[in-house]
């Protein structure tokens, strides 16, 4: 084990930390992160109607109040439009938002003028044709690419933009004012020719599209490779993948969510928002896979596999006070255990530690991609209904498989599998760890 340990430590860990902080990355990161007041907003604003005011949502179901209650009919009327309008805001303009932050923070990161990089940013995410989309198949609702459609094209026109204008500014292509001029002009006048050059680039892409395939970038890449992409990562190999992948970088001290979400977000974070929005603009009629919903989105992880954190660490807590007769880890345990209901563990991935402790090793990787296949199967066989809620990741377990499945009484029961799962699987090392502890002494 030991062996392992090193070998990974001296190949594995400083790749995954290079990767981590290579700077594009680190903007699509940071850029999701600063999106997160935007998405919750939204995405509290649909939760709210679909548990609450709608007669589709969990109080309106017939084990509650019924859709055709008095409360729910008023509600319905007089309180969720008000929630519906914040969605116009919020989770449609997600796109959008993503260009702006994305090239805002490279500008950033390359110390250039942060403000106009990404205006310049959205201007080309508009010229290739990011307002006008028909879809019967998919989403038929979505008349733009503004929101979840648009996020991959976001993502490499927040990227690409950028470094166009940076190219073009860096050989001093740019109007030089006096010095007299106002700083605030003076930077709006040098920014015109590599401005205009950068949206000439996008302009000419858009062009050839219209002209030599008589589409735009967007309805071609949702055709051909965002479908693709899409199907790829519903796949149980890339859950597993993934789900491995985070509580391993986090044993070596990485944050693994971190490190990962510059690929979950806009992959799985895209596919939840368009099941959010499908379900709720289809009246709750949109409810499982056979209605075309996806089966894994980015909140999933949140719902069947982060019990208590990355790891499921929560488990490992009832576990240690299950069995443990060592007073420093059931101190640890005592004072995890509050954190942990809200999906915080740091404590205890530091204070036992988990990190880096060979003990916990396999428990701590290998229940993760356990976990997701339990619910992906659950979820693909519709025992658990799939996910069209989006609720704040500190939501304790099982309430947030409810709750982001609106009320699906097979999530909150593959939830609470996942968590005595999860206790069998760190149950014998609590006990290899007393045994350790005891030799120690």
């Amino acid at each position: 084990m030991q062996g392992l340990i090193n070998y990974l430590e001296a190949k594995f860990v400083p790749l995954a930390a290079k990767v981590g902080g290579q700077k594009h990355l680190v903007a699509i990161r940071d850029s999701f992160a600063a999106m997160m007041p935007l998405v919750m907003a939204g995405a509290i604003a649909v939760l709210l109607n679909n548990v609450f005011f709608v007669p589709w949502g969990l109080l309106g179901a017939d084990v509650f109040l019924g859709g055709d209650h008095a409360f729910i009919v008023w509600a319905n009327t007089y309180i969720a439009p008000f929630f519906a309008s914040i969605e116009t805001g919020t989770l449609s303009i997600l796109a959008m938002a993503l260009v702006f932050t994305v090239a805002f923070n490279r500008a950033r990161q390359e110390k250039k003028d942060e403000i106009i990089t990404a205006l310049i940013a959205v201007g080309s995410f508009m010229l290739l044709g990011s307002l006008s989309r028909s879809n019967d198949v998919v989403a038929s609702h979505v008349t733009n690419y503004l929101g979840a459609q648009g996020i991959f094209i976001a993502l490499i026109t927040g990227l690409i933009a950028p470094a166009i204008y940076f190219k073009i500014v860096d050989k001093n292509w740019v109007i030089t004012m006096p010095d007299s001029v106002p700083p605030a002009v003076a930077k709006g006048f040098s920014g015109i020719i590599p401005g205009a050059l950068t949206l000439a680039v996008f302009a000419a892409i858009n062009y050839v599209f219209a002209m030599g395939a008589e589409t735009s970038l967007f309805i071609w890449f949702e055709n051909n490779v965002g479908s693709a992409l899409a199907q790829l990562s519903q796949g149980l190999p890339a859950i597993i993948i993934t789900s491995t992948l985070i509580p391993l970088l986090w044993f070596f001290g990485l944050h693994g969510a971190n490190l990962l979400e510059a690929f979950m977000q806009p992959v799985y974070g895209a596919l939840g928002t368009e099941n959010l929005q499908a379900f709720a603009n289809s009246g709750g009629t949109i409810t499982s896979i056979a209605d075309g919903l996806h089966v894994w989105v980015r909140g999933s992880w949140d719902a069947y596999v982060f019990h208590g954190g990355s790891g499921a660490t929560l488990p490992l807590l009832l576990a240690i006070f299950a069995v443990s007769k060592v007073k420093d880890h059931r101190e640890i345990a005592r004072l995890g255990i509050g954190p942990g209901v809200f999906m915080i563990n740091e404590p205890v991935l530091f204070g036992l530690p988990v990190v880096l402790n060979p003990i916990y090793l396999v428990p701590f990787v290998l229940n993760q991609p356990i976990l997701a296949t339990i619910a992906y199967l659950a979820t693909k066989a519709n025992f658990a209904g799939p996910i069209v809620n989006t609720v704040p990741w500190t939501t304790p377990p099982i309430l947030n498989a409810l709750l982001s499945t609106n009320g699906s009484i097979g999530a909150g029961v593959i939830a609470l599998v996942n968590m005595f799962v999860a206790f069998l699987i760190y149950l014998p090392f609590v006990v290899v760890a007393n045994r350790a502890a005891d030799n120690v002494k």
